[in-house]
C-alpha cells in the first residue's frame, strides 16, 4: 500500500473551483490540474528512431515547427525548442507512483542519444477560460493573445505578473493552460483573481 499523498500547491487557497471573474464584463473561470505527469524530452528531431519512437509511445506526432503543440488522446507534446519538449499526461491517481509512461519512453528509446525525465513534481497546470480569458492574461503578458496571432495549440514560454509560465492555447482566446513551477502557483493564481477583479 502507498503513503504517497497528493497535495495540490494551491491546496491553501478555499473554494479553487469557484473561481469565476469578469473582466470588462466577461466571465472568466479559474482552475488547476494539478495532478499531471510532465515529462521532458530532448533529442534530435532530425532522428527519425528518436521520432517515430516518441510518436509510438506517446500517440502524438512530434512537433517541430516552433511555439506549437501536438494533442490528443488527454496527452500534450509541447515543443520548448528546436530539441526539446514537454510531454503532459494525466497522473494515474490510483497509482501516483505509476511511472509507465517513462518507463515506455525509455525503453523505446534505448540506444538513442536523448534525454527523458521527469519534472510533474515541481510543476503545476493553471487553467484560464472564458470569453475574458485573453484580456486578463494580457494584463500581465506582453504577448498578443488575440486569434488570429495566438490560435489553437499556439504555445509560448512568457511571464504572467512575474512568474515564468509555458502558455498553451486550447481555444483560440477562450482557453488557455499556464504550465508554471510549484513555487509561483500560488502567487499567479491569486494575482490572476486580483487582475480580474481590477
Amino acid at each position: 500500500m502507498s503513503n504517497v499523498v497528493l497535495e495540490s500547491p494551491l491546496n491553501g487557497i478555499s473554494r479553487l473551483g469557484d473561481r469565476v471573474l469578469s473582466v470588462d464584463g466577461k466571465r472568466v473561470a479559474l482552475g488547476e490540474l494539478a495532478f499531471m505527469e510532465i515529462i521532458t524530452l530532448r533529442g534530435d528531431a532530425q532522428d527519425a528512431q528518436f521520432v517515430d519512437a516518441v510518436k509510438r509511445v506517446t500517440g502524438l506526432a512530434l512537433p517541430v515547427a516552433a511555439n506549437t503543440a501536438s494533442m490528443g488522446g488527454g496527452r500534450q507534446l509541447v515543443w520548448l525548442g528546436p530539441d526539446e519538449w514537454i510531454l503532459k499526461a494525466p497522473l494515474n491517481l490510483q497509482n501516483p507512483n505509476d511511472d509507465a509512461l517513462e518507463s515506455a519512453l525509455r525503453l523505446a528509446l534505448d540506444g538513442v542519444h536523448c534525454s527523458v525525465v521527469q519534472v510533474g513534481n515541481g510543476y503545476t497546470t493553471l487553467t484560464v477560460q472564458g470569453e475574458g480569458a485573453a484580456d486578463l492574461l494580457a494584463r500581465g503578458c506582453p504577448l498578443d493573445f488575440h486569434p488570429r496571432v495566438f490560435a489553437v495549440g499556439a504555445v509560448a514560454q512568457s511571464h504572467v505578473a512575474k512568474a515564468g509560465a509555458t502558455i498553451l492555447c486550447l481555444e483560440a482566446g477562450m482557453r488557455f493552460e499556464l504550465t508554471v513551477r510549484r513555487s509561483f502557483a500560488d502567487y499567479l493564481f491569486r494575482w490572476l483573481c486580483e487582475a480580474g477583479a481590477a
